[in-house]
């Protein structure tokens, strides 16, 4: 058996400090929005039993790839027969791979400042907020976009009668198959991306912020709180609350 020795590669420009995206962020035209979007595979199902095993992760803005992030993780434990079956990653490959405590401040810088994407983003956030707490690291307050979310909201049952990325990666025809491989479903994921982001612009939904409404389980009162802020100011400066006969309250 051949021993590959692990790799982990990031290229991305600089970013500014991990925030949540401001108002005038949010209303950034999609094709203007920076995403990282993240697969991960791990040794079960377990966020706070299981442990990553490898992390893909690939930056995209405008409809182009700007940065990927590819490692192999230690679990610090034996990988179970079920998921080398499934994914082929086996505990010799994992000899020599950098320990979470080290892969994680680098896709936490990775992925500064962009919105996280994952196909069934509970799975992946769930592992990678469990690591960060593990690791005594702060979770930044990221914005998520779950592809299976959008997914469900945009296809009909007819023609997606499954949300799992290789079926639609076969209804867009992507670039890049999945393998459960971290990489190779995350640059699959991309390509689903983009193609349900072509079908919400052909419905009016030009911006994050359309986006997230479009989003099913959105309540109505949800998107009705959204528009008390729509004239907030957004520059620093001394400000007066006031009440119904115009009285300063704060």
């Amino acid at each position: 058996m051949s021993v590959s020795a692990p790799s982990l590669s990031r290229v991305s420009p600089p970013s500014p400090p991990h925030a949540q995206l401001s108002f005038d962020e949010l209303d950034t035209p999609l094709r203007d929005t920076t995403f990282v979007v993240v697969d991960l595979e791990t040794t079960g199902s377990a966020p706070g039993e299981d442990a990553i095993t490898e992390i893909g992760a690939v930056k995209i803005r405008g409809g182009q790839v700007i940065g990927e992030l590819s490692t192999l993780v230690d679990p610090g434990r034996s990988m179970p027969p079920y998921i080398v079956e499934l994914t082929g990653i086996t505990s010799a490959m994992l000899i020599g791979a950098p320990r979470i405590e080290r892969v994680l401040p680098s896709f936490l810088e990775f992925a500064r400042g962009a919105v996280l994407v994952a196909h069934n983003a509970p799975f992946d956030i769930g592992f990678l907020k469990a690591a960060t707490a593990r690791c005594e690291l702060p979770w930044p307050p990221f914005q998520v976009l779950c592809t299976v979310k959008l997914a469900r909201r945009v296809l009909s049952r007819d023609e997606a009668p499954s949300v799992k990325l290789s079926a639609l990666a076969t209804l867009f025809d992507v670039g890049t198959r999945p393998t459960h491989r971290a990489l190779d479903d995350a640059r699959a994921t991309v390509d689903v991306l983009h193609g349900l982001i072509e079908r919400v612009g052909n419905l009016g939904v030009h911006s994050f912020a359309e986006l997230v409404d479009y989003l099913p389980n959105v309540s109505a009162a949800q998107r009705g709180k959204r528009g008390l802020a729509a004239h907030l100011p957004r520059t620093p400066g001394v400000y007066l609350f006031r009440g119904p006969s115009d009285e300063v309250l704060y």
